[in-house]
């Protein structure tokens, strides 16, 4: 049942919509673009040094980023279940391939449409599938992946396929044709819009495909990239650069198909309300701790994201906020900012009051991959594997890279024990949430006898 504060909100745009309120303000609009396999650190405004991102430079210049927000998993399917839904992974439970997103969990499109927005998504990854659960509370969703891709889980075959799709023309094409669909009124809308094109395979259009390497002579064959046996740790420096500048490229040129969009968001009279957010879902690895792509590791390259906001008149431009934050963060501190009611069950926190006053949230975030689990805080990380291997603590101010893993219990105690009553509250939560009984993942039982020997769970 809706609450108090969602029926008042209802009300207001209903009293709009009736002429009983401003129609020239109106209720705010929010578009959510989320760029698969983005890392921060490729992007010009977290510090790239090549010209890959103008477009989202902009965006970021026109609003405000997080230096440091963290995706709560390394690959695609858990992490838009906690963008959309504002829990962890723990919490909702998709974990694995053929976990769908249970009936009880509420949606941020489900929760919008509730309180009277226009909804519609456009999409292109075989992970974001109707099958999923991902189409609840659109009026429109429309995925762009191989049209075959709609099975639950996608069979391995057609999602190697989708990896050489390139998609963004389209999906830019049918978000804007929405758009134009609707003149600016008081009925407010959601627009989420998921590009696929960074992910690999990386094999951007001309001329992108040379922009950040024109002299290379070599014979690096990208395709069919993760399950192509040449591109290994082996890989001779020359092609490594190489391969480093083809996902330049696809980031370059996506940012190129973005640019039509985010230009027609500003030419709409109501843009002076209408909130825009800009995240990825996970990184990808090129070997800096031996691995490639992504769904190996919670090391940075794979989990550093960025997270860019734009709102006229609600964001002064040019802010950056410090500290860490998560993906779980984005869907209640978007309604935070919409001044809407919160999700019902969301654990990710509301961090509009942080953004208004430009502070830097202090609280560690929450990391998971199948037996993994970590703890980022600020300048810090604690990782700890299953299978009985000891958990490792990273100084990220000395070793930003990773590669000196020290006793977490020796160096950061304090941290080994947040991590560790984290997970035992996240795993008490998951248990009390109500549940349809379909899928759902499996909590570790490892990780869960570890935290009854500690003391945190019985």
């Amino acid at each position: 049942m809706r609450g108090r504060s969602g029926l008042l909100f209802a009300c207001a745009v209903a009293l709009l919509l009736l002429g009983g309120g401003c129609r020239e303000a109106g209720p705010p609009n929010l578009v959510l673009i989320s760029i698969d396999s983005l890392r921060a650190d490729r992007l010009g405004c977290y510090g790239a040094e090549r010209d890959t991102s103008p477009a989202m430079d902009r965006l970021a210049a026109d609003g405000l980023r997080f230096e440091t927000a963290l995706a709560p998993t390394s690959w695609t399917l858990p992490s838009h279940v906690t963008l959309l839904t504002g829990l962890s992974i723990p919490a909702h439970r998709v974990a694995g391939p053929k976990q769908r997103i249970d009936t009880a969990r509420t949606l941020l499109a489900q929760h919008l449409t509730r309180l009277g927005y226009e909804t519609a998504g456009f999409v292109s990854a075989p992970f974001l599938a109707r099958a999923y659960g991902f189409d609840r509370g659109f009026s429109v969703y429309t995925n762009f992946a191989n049209s075959r891709a709609a099975a639950h889980p996608p069979p391995l075959q057609w999602i190697r396929e989708s990896h050489a799709d390139e998609t963004a023309p389209q999906v830019i094409g049918a978000a804007l044709e929405w758009l134009e669909e609707r003149s600016p009124s008081a009925t407010p809308f959601f627009l989420f819009v998921h590009l696929w094109d960074v992910h690999y395979d990386y094999i951007p259009p001309e001329p992108y495909d040379a922009i950040f390497d024109p002299d290379y002579e070599g014979e690096l064959d990208v395709r069919d990239y993760s399950f192509n046996r040449t591109i290994n740790e082996d890989l001779p420096e020359r092609d490594l650069q190489h391969l480093r500048a083809l996902y330049d490229g696809e980031i370059r040129w996506l940012d190129s198909q973005l640019e039509s969009l985010l230009d027609a968001l500003r030419e709409r009279s109501d843009s002076g309300r209408t909130l825009i957010s800009l995240v990825s879902d996970h990184g990808d690895e090129f070997f800096e701790h031996r691995r490639k792509g992504h769904r190996n590791t919670l090391f940075e390259e794979s989990v550093r994201v960025p997270w860019i906001l734009t709102y006229p008149g609600g964001i002064r431009p040019g802010t950056a906020i410090g500290g860490v934050v998560s993906l779980e963060d984005v869907a209640p501190t978007l309604l935070g900012l919409l001044g809407a009611p919160p999700l019902p069950e969301a654990t990710g926190r509301n961090l509009s009051a942080q953004i208004r006053l430009g502070r830097s949230p202090r609280v560690p975030v929450l990391l998971n991959l199948e037996k993994t689990a970590a703890l980022r805080g600020p300048g810090w990380k604690v990782i700890a594997r299953g299978r009985g291997a000891p958990p490792v603590y990273y100084d990220l101010a000395r070793d930003p890279g990773e590669h000196n893993p020290r006793s977490a219990r020796r160096f950061k105690p304090g941290a080994l024990r947040a991590l560790e009553r984290r997970m035992a509250a996240e795993l008490s939560r998951a248990k009390s949430l109500p549940w349809d009984g379909s899928e759902p993942a499996e909590l570790d039982p490892e990780l869960q006898e570890k935290l009854r020997q500690l003391g945190y769970v019985e």
